[in-house]
């Protein structure tokens, strides 16, 4: 494990001093904390952070999480050092008007049903901001998953964040 963590810092090192146009994790196996192999594949793309813009105490983080396995996971919660807080916010209607809700037990991720947080989206909320992310930077958001475990992405952090908006319907409200 420690060969491929200094394997992937290697080539994350390599890769960041050009232009990257798409950033890719993927889980294929992984020990959850009581010591149980699961077999998950999920696929991490598309994963950026929002720059802190102005004064404002809060950003935000965007990711697209597709399930290429057989098993059913979910997204339970995030964590960056850059935030007092991170939750998984969902974005509902309630009546006429859009509303950030964080969804009770988190984001189903079924196999073949691609989940996407996007700006204007479902997103991950950083606020209260211990430090402030800014263009250029590459900022470590950790991922827990139900049967996967953490998962920690080197988000770069930009303006403009690179996440596709092609938010499925069905996510956030099927029933496991």
């Amino acid at each position: 494990v420690k060969i491929f963590a200094v394997a992937a810092f290697a080539l994350f090192a390599l890769t960041a001093c050009g232009k990257v146009d798409e950033h890719k994790t993927t889980v294929s196996s992984f020990s959850n904390a009581t010591g149980v192999m699961t077999n998950s594949k999920l696929v991490m793309t598309d994963y950026a952070m929002r720059s802190a813009l102005g004064a404002n105490p809060n950003t935000a983080a965007y990711v697209r999480i597709e399930n290429k396995g057989e098993t059913a996971d979910r997204l339970v919660s995030a964590h960056c050092d850059c935030a007092a807080t991170a939750t998984l916010h969902e974005m509902v209607m309630k009546g006429q008007a859009m509303e950030m809700a964080a969804p009770a037990g988190g984001f189903p991720i079924a196999p073949g049903q691609p989940v996407t947080f996007a700006p204007g989206g479902n997103h991950i909320m950083l606020a209260d901001l211990v430090t402030r992310p800014a263009e250029g930077q590459v900022v470590n958001v950790t991922l827990t998953f139900e049967k996967a475990g953490p998962v920690t992405l080197a988000m770069p952090v930009s303006n403009t964040p690179l996440a596709k908006k092609d938010v499925s319907d069905s996510h956030g409200h099927m029933k496991m």
